[in-house]
C-alpha cells in the first residue's frame, strides 16, 4: 500500500503545499503541489493570523482541486510545517554514559543518546530537531561509531535546533483555521539540504544556504553529520525594498526588476549607458527606464552584505575550512542571475544551485531550487511516519 504525506510553508513571499506517495521500498514521488502569494507574513513569521489562514485555505484548495482533476479525490487532514525565520536557534547539547563493561555495547550507545534527549531546552522554546553528531569516548573525540571500543565514559554530542514556540502556535493557529492540522514543525533550512545534499557531499563538507523571502537559513555539515544551523535575517525582500528605495519603484515594480533584468555580480550584462525599461504602474504613470549598472550595484550591495554575515558566522565557528565540497544554493532567491558566481566570490569556496534530487516528480518544475524545503519537508513526513495501516489510529485521518 502507498503511503501518503503532505508538507506546507509558509514564507514570506509565498505560501506552499505538496502532497508525496511511495510504495515499500521505492523512492518519494512529489504528486501534487501548488503555490499562491503569502499574506499575514513579514520577516518568515505571521503577522496575522487571519490573512495567513486565508492564504493556507487558498493553497489547500487548489491541491486538492488539482488532486481531483488527476483522479485522485482526497482531503488533506495534516502536514508537516517546514519554517524559518530568526527566532530559530541551534544549541549544542550531549548525554553521557557509564560504560560498566569497559567495552562499548548498543546499550551505552542507547543510553547517550537517551540521556542527550533529556536535556531540556529554554523555556518558551519548542524543539524542531536533535541531530547526532560525533561521540567522545573518554577524552577521544571525532568517533563516529565507538561500538567495540574500550573506555568509562562515552559522550553523544548532538545539535538541539529549537524555535520560539509563540511564533509555532502562530502557525498552528493560522492552519486550524483552515482545517489544516499541524503534525510537526521543521527546520526549512534543514529540510532543503536532505532534498539536494549527496552523501558525499554530507561527507567531505557542504553548507547549504536557504535563501527566502524574509531571512535566509543555513545548515553545515561535514563527516556525514549536522554541525552547524541558524538564520540569518536578510532576504530577497530586502533586496526588492532596496531597488524600491533606489529607483522609487513599487514593490511589484522591483520585484520583476530584480527577477528579469538584475544580476548578482557587477559588469556581466551592464554594458556602459545601458538602460533597464520600468513599466508604468498604473494609467497615470509613465513608463521609464533605470541604469542596468546601478541596478546591479544595489542587487550586488545587499547580497554581498548577506554572503559576508554566513563567512563571518563560519569562520566565528572555526567551521569554514572544513567545507571540502563548497556550498549549495536553495530557496526561490537561488534563481538569481549570477548568484551563484558572486556566492562564491565572498565565500571563496565551490558553489552551485541545489535542485532535489532525493525525490521524484518535480523534475519539470519550474524554478526547482525553490521546492527544496518542501521536497525535504516531505521526506522528514515519510521518515517519520508510522505504518500507513495505523496513520488513522495514532494521527487522526489524514486523507479522508
Amino acid at each position: 500500500m502507498n503511503s501518503i504525506h503532505a508538507a506546507l510553508e509558509i514564507g514570506t513571499t509565498r505560501t506552499v503545499l505538496a502532497t508525496a506517495e511511495a510504495r515499500p521500498g521505492e523512492r518519494l514521488k512529489v504528486t501534487c503541489h501548488a503555490e499562491i502569494p503569502s499574506t499575514g507574513i513579514r520577516k518568515s513569521q505571521i503577522i496575522g493570523i487571519p490573512d495567513a489562514t486565508q492564504s493556507i485555505r487558498s493553497v489547500l484548495r487548489e491541491v486538492e482541486r488539482r488532486r481531483d482533476a488527476s483522479g485522485a479525490r482526497v482531503t488533506i487532514g495534516n502536514a508537516v510545517l517546514a519554517v524559518s525565520g530568526m527566532h530559530i536557534l541551534a544549541t549544542h547539547a550531549d548525554g553521557q554514559a557509564i560504560v560498566e563493561s569497559g567495552k562499548v555495547g548498543d546499550g551505552d550507545m542507547h543510553e547517550a543518546a537517551r540521556r542527550s534527549r533529556e536535556i531540556p531546552i529554554p523555556k518558551g522554546r519548542e524543539l524542531l530537531d536533535v541531530a547526532d553528531q560525533d561521540y567522545v569516548l573518554d577524552n577521544l573525540g571525532g568517533i563516529s561509531s565507538p561500538k567495540g571500543m574500550s573506555g568509562k565514559v562515552l559522550k553523544l554530542n548532538t545539535l538541539q535546533i529549537h524555535a520560539d514556540a509563540n511564533r509555532i502556535q502562530d502557525a498552528r493557529s493560522a492552519a486550524e483555521g483552515a482545517r489544516l492540522e499541524i503534525r510537526e514543525p521543521v527546520f526549512a533550512a534543514t529540510c532543503a539540504a536532505d532534498a539536494v545534499l549527496e552523501e558525499h557531499e554530507r561527507r567531505n563538507g557542504s553548507l547549504v544556504i536557504d535563501l527566502g523571502g524574509g531571512s535566509t537559513g543555513y545548515a553545515v555539515y561535514s563527516d556525514g553529520y549536522l554541525l552547524s544551523a541558524g538564520v540569518v535575517g536578510v532576504g530577497g525582500d530586502h533586496v526588492t525594498n532596496d531597488i524600491a528605495h533606489a529607483f522609487q519603484t513599487t514593490n511589484a515594480q522591483a520585484e520583476k526588476l530584480k527577477i528579469d533584468e538584475a544580476s548578482a555580480v557587477l559588469g556581466q550584462y551592464a554594458q556602459e549607458n545601458s538602460r533597464v525599461h520600468v513599466g508604468g504602474s498604473s494609467a497615470l504613470m509613465e513608463s521609464r527606464t533605470v541604469s542596468r549598472r546601478a541596478l546591479d550595484t544595489v542587487v550586488n550591495a545587499r547580497l554581498k552584505e548577506l554572503f559576508a554575515v554566513v563567512r563571518e558566522t563560519l569562520e566565528e565557528q572555526d567551521l569554514a575550512h572544513r567545507l571540502h565540497a563548497g556550498a549549495v544554493l536553495t530557496g526561490g532567491g537561488a534563481g538569481m542571475r549570477e548568484i551563484a558566481a558572486l556566492a562564491a566570490q565572498e565565500l571563496g569556496m565551490n558553489v552551485r544551485i541545489g535542485r532535489p534530487v532525493r525525490v521524484d516528480g518535480l523534475e519539470n518544475a519550474p524554478a526547482p531550487w525553490s521546492f527544496a524545503t518542501i521536497a525535504g519537508a516531505l521526506m522528514y513526513a515519510q521518515a517519520n511516519c508510522e505504518e500507513s495501516s495505523i496513520l488513522d489510529g495514532l494521527f487522526g485521518r489524514f486523507f479522508r
